[in-house]
Formats: structure tokens, C-alpha cells, sequence
């Protein structure tokens, strides 16, 4: 016969022995809940009415002969209580054990890319470079250094007024104010480099010099521009005043 738990509705398959004809208290071997379990109908029938003792024969009760004891009924024995049972569920699936994190790794740098980037960074500086100076020329501190550059003369031209402000100031020290004018003549934009003002006796002897920082890098075509530079403690015997380009030698 088949049982059903009135719990958890699980089923189980069970021979009607096992019941008996009056019904047992079972129990779910699933959610352990017990009932009282009426046993089926054809176990019910299928049980013989008790049967009297069996009468003893017409002779021996004629003649007064007490009858034999009747033979005690073999019982049968009762049957084992029903021990329910499910069908055994399937083995779950293990589950797959949690995945470790990675451990953290920096990208390895690649050696070649990076100089790549250093080298179009070093090209591109030197492209910068190199109009810079044909644009302005050297510095006036790289020209002073005597650096290798552009050693052609500009097409400037320089004019000094015919008197230059040189005079002895009251604390005896010799004040010299070096100026003119730079003129562009050409249909062209010219660098204007340093300027370099010697100073010299009346021999012509060159007593002082120094440089004078250009007062514009670069001049329009058919412009000019003044300069003036003073200088202190100039040798006395200085007279006269020359001015030329300070070009890099070389």
C-alpha cells in the first residue's frame, strides 16, 4: 500500500503486513511527524472471523469421554512496527568551490614603448629648438659662451649719435652711457643679436668692453628701435666708443 504523510505529502511504498488489520501510528522519516495509520481495505477483509474450538466427535461425547483439551491457536507473530522509509533523494551536487581572488599584479611596463615616448619627446624639443634659434637667434648668455649658432651679420644697421653722455660724476667715479639706434632697412623681419660696446683711448686701445642685452629679439622690416646701457667706474682714459655685433665665435 502506499502512505502518505499528511504533513509534508511525502509518499512511501509499504507492504499491507506492515500495517496490520488495525492500523499502526507511523512517522515521516521526512519532517518526523506520526500519524495513526487506518490499515487498507482489502487487509481488513482478508482477516478470518475467530473460529470457536473444535467440537468433539458424537461418539466420545455419547460415552462420556471427556474431550481433549483444544490445542492452543498458534498466533502469529505480530509484525514489526512499520519503520517509513522515503525514497532516497538524489545526491545534491557538491558545490564548486569559491574562487581565490587573483593575486594583484602590476602590468608590466613595456621598455620598448617607453622609449619610443622618450625619443618623439626629445624629437619634438629639438624641432622646437631649432626654429626658436632661426627665428631669435642664440640667447644673449649662450652667445656669451661661445656657442656655435648663426654666424652670419644681420642686415641691421647701427647709428650712434656723435655724443655719447660720458661724464665724472661728484663721487669721483666715471659714469658712461652707451646708445644708438638699430634700423631694419631690409622688406623682412632681422634678429637682433647682442651688441657688443668697446671703449678705447686715444691710441685706439681697447680699455672696456661689455655687452649690451638687444632691446628686441626680432625687428619688422623697415623699423628701428633705441638702445642705451650706462656702466660705472670706466677707466679715465677712455674716449671713445665702438659698437658691433656680438656674434658666436666659430
Amino acid at each position: 500500500m502506499i502512505l502518505a504523510c499528511p504533513s509534508c505529502h511525502t509518499r512511501y511504498v509499504v507492504p499491507d503486513t506492515a500495517i496490520g488489520p488495525n492500523g499502526r501510528t507511523v512517522r515521516c522519516a521526512n519532517c518526523r511527524h506520526s500519524w495513526f495509520q487506518e490499515p487498507s481495505a482489502a487487509a481488513a477483509q482478508s482477516v478470518p472471523p475467530p473460529a470457536d474450538g473444535p467440537s468433539a466427535p458424537p461418539a466420545q461425547a455419547a460415552a462420556g469421554v471427556p474431550a481433549a483439551p483444544p490445542a492452543e491457536q498458534a498466533a502469529d507473530p505480530a509484525p514489526p512496527p512499520p519503520q517509513a522509509f522515503a525514497a532516497e533523494a538524489p545526491p545534491r551536487p557538491a558545490a564548486p568551490p569559491a574562487e581565490e581572488p587573483l593575486p594583484f599584479r602590476r602590468p608590466r611596463r613595456n621598455p620598448a614603448k617607453r622609449w619610443t615616448l622618450v625619443a618623439a619627446a626629445a624629437a619634438v624639443l629639438m624641432i622646437g629648438a631649432t626654429a626658436g634659434l632661426y627665428m631669435f637667434g642664440l640667447p644673449g648668455w649662450a652667445q656669451g659662451l661661445g656657442l656655435p649658432g648663426t654666424a652670419a651679420e644681420p642686415d641691421l644697421v647701427i647709428e650712434l649719435p656723435p655724443n655719447q653722455d660720458h661724464r665724472e660724476l661728484a663721487d669721483g667715479t666715471i659714469y658712461f652711457a652707451a646708445s644708438g639706434t638699430i634700423i631694419n632697412p631690409t622688406d623682412r623681419a632681422q634678429t637682433v643679436p647682442p651688441i657688443l660696446a668697446e671703449l678705447r683711448d686715444a691710441q685706439g686701445t681697447i680699455v672696456y668692453s661689455w655687452t649690451i642685452k638687444p632691446p628686441v629679439r626680432t625687428l619688422p622690416p623697415n623699423e628701428k628701435v633705441n638702445f642705451s646701457e650706462a656702466k660705472l667706474d670706466i677707466p679715465r682714459r677712455a674716449t671713445q666708443l665702438t659698437v658691433s655685433w656680438s656674434l658666436p665665435k666659430g
